[in-house]
């Protein structure tokens, strides 16, 4: 029988106060530093003013927020509706839910394979696909794992159908049972955790209405493979107690799901060791205030981490020469550098006559006006690779480090101007370009022969759908973006630290933010960060549900 205190709406801790802090003057940074042409005309002084001001608005929108949502049992106690709803519960794993999900997501999947049949053709699948069939050399600027795993699914096509078509409309068909099977993965948590109806529901609706899970299941790229990784990743970090496992069945699932996470984007080594360096520190915690051993470690963990990383270093070196695959070239990984040192010098920083000599050896200088784009790193980076001498960089190494830290230490406010320019898309509102979420094509020349061939929908039917996708873009545009995924995660995030509870499911998500930052070459490219918009109905599911619901089978 609920009592009083119970049900009187009771006030928040000190701590509740005080851990709303940082994530306030997160969203004061993201708004004033997104709309960056408003902020350089005003002093410094006034962007003070303008960061506490937001920064007081944003503290008061979370206290209210995490407020209500933390005492809605007790704000609805007085609703004859909401007295009615069955109490909250883990359902039975009943065998059947999950292929029933299962098939849901797949069959609405199929009229995008369907009418796109055999693939979405892209310039990376046909690069990859390339070296494949030994046309071109093989090489790990796209994560040569996925190409080995594309190479199994499109020999097999090849020797079931006798052509190229068949073998990546085969390629691609398990690639969307993928996406379709972790995604029923997700509802199926989702459903054990007592979830409810509604918002079970609305999640069922999330990932079959929405064309973007369709087409993206459909793209013959590593995108799908990585996001169904970072889902069980994430998943894992969160739920696993590998210090309490007694046998090996989660700790193989862990290692497998953190290997494919490194191997199957080149950013996925920051985001598991990140994560990795996270859950030990939070294990270990946890540990310490269970057993009150302040010598508490998180052994099982740390042997997990290792093993994960000495195999990454391992396929990295050994396996990939033997394999005789080349590295990416050198700019591949220097987005962040390039475009900070450009900034300075293209917008008239502080520069020596000998730093400028050193930026002129890798690039031409007197291009920089028709090439150079402080979101688009793309153009100077091909520009890089045609006409300049990227192997100075790789030459001299820590000179150019050096070059970069003193520039940057004479011109701070231009190299975060470069920084905000680039991956402002990531963590803003609102940015000045819409992005495309399936790109403008759907097949490109290739030298294979392949072109689309529908199955079962006609010629005007295509062309409805055509209308349909180009609709949902822009409504997709116009009330939702990248850096709104973020605003969530963070909201999410607060909440979590206002409820005193594991956040460790966001963690992986949090790191695939922090490695946009330091490598995105496109400021707003949605299938970078299309994982998090693909698991948010599993993060909210664990941030909003209840907190005794939190261990899951």
């Amino acid at each position: 029988m609920e009592t009083q205190k119970e049900k009187r709406i009771m006030l928040p801790a000190r701590r509740q106060f005080l851990v709303l802090v940082p994530f306030c003057l997160c969203y004061a940074a993201f708004i004033v530093l997104g709309n960056w042409q408003k902020s350089a005309a005003y002093s410094n002084l006034q962007n003070i003013g303008r960061i506490i001001l937001w920064a007081l608005i944003s503290y008061a929108v979370l206290l209210v927020l995490c407020l209500v949502i933390s005492r809605r049992d007790t704000l609805l106690a007085g609703v004859p509706l909401a007295q009615k709803l069955p109490a909250q519960k883990k359902r039975p794993g009943k065998w059947y839910v999950f292929p029933g999900f299962f098939l849901v997501c797949l069959f609405s999947y199929l009229p995008y394979y369907l009418m796109y049949y055999p693939t979405w053709f892209n310039n990376d699948a046909i690069w990859q696909l390339e070296q494949i069939l030994g046309w071109k050399a093989r090489s790990n600027h796209h994560p040569f794992f996925h190409t080995m795993i594309m190479q199994f699914f499109v020999t097999v096509g090849y020797r079931i159908s006798g052509t190229y078509t068949g073998a990546v409309a085969f390629y691609t068909f398990w690639q969307m049972a993928l996406v379709a099977f972790t995604f029923a993965f997700c509802l199926y948590v989702l459903y054990k955790r007592g979830t409810r109806l509604l918002w079970l529901a609305l999640a069922v609706i999330f990932y079959i209405a929405l064309p973007v899970h369709g087409m993206l299941s459909i793209c013959m790229g590593k995108d799908a493979f990585f996001v169904s990784a970072l889902v069980f990743f994430a998943w894992m970090s969160h739920t696993f107690e590998l210090e309490r496992e007694k046998g090996c069945r989660r700790w193989i699932l862990y290692f497998v799901t953190g290997l494919s996470v490194c191997l199957l984007r080149s950013n996925g080594i920051l985001i598991f060791a990140g994560t990795a360096f996270v859950g030990i520190l939070y294990r270990g915690i946890c540990g310490r205030h269970s057993t009150g051993d302040r010598h508490t470690l998180p052994v099982r963990t740390i042997l997990c981490t290792v093993a994960v990383l000495v195999c990454y270093l391992l396929y990295q070196g050994p396996v990939l020469k033997s394999l005789q695959v080349e590295p990416p070239d050198t700019i591949e990984g220097l987005t962040m550098p390039t475009q900070h040192l450009l900034c300075a010098y293209m917008r008239g920083g502080s520069l020596t006559e000998e730093e400028v000599a050193m930026i002129g050896a890798v690039l031409p200088l007197e291009k920089m006006e028709d090439y150079y784009n402080p979101y688009l790193f793309d153009v100077t980076k091909n520009l890089i690779r045609e006409e300049g001498d990227q192997d100075v960089i790789a030459r001299n190494k820590g000179e150019y480090f050096k070059l970069w830290l003193r520039v940057g230490l004479r011109n701070p406010m231009l190299y975060l101007e470069g920084e905000v320019r680039q991956t402002a898309g990531y963590w803003a509102y609102r940015v000045p370009h819409e992005q495309y979420l399936y790109g403008e094509y759907f097949m490109v020349d290739n030298p294979f022969g392949i072109v689309s061939e529908r199955k079962l929908f006609t010629y005007d039917q295509s062309l409805v759908m055509g209308r349909f996708l180009a609709g949902f873009q822009d409504l997709y545009n116009r009330v939702w973006s990248l850096g709104l995924n973020t605003w969530v995660m963070l909201f999410g995030l607060a909440y979590l630290a206002w409820q005193k509870k594991n956040a460790m499911c966001y963690v992986p998500y949090i790191m695939l933010l922090l490695s946009l930052l330091l490598a995105a070459p496109v400021y707003n490219e949605f299938r970078y960060a299309y994982g998090l918009f693909a698991a948010f109905p599993l993060l909210l599911g664990y941030t909003f549900g209840p907190a005794k619901m939190e261990q899951d089978a």
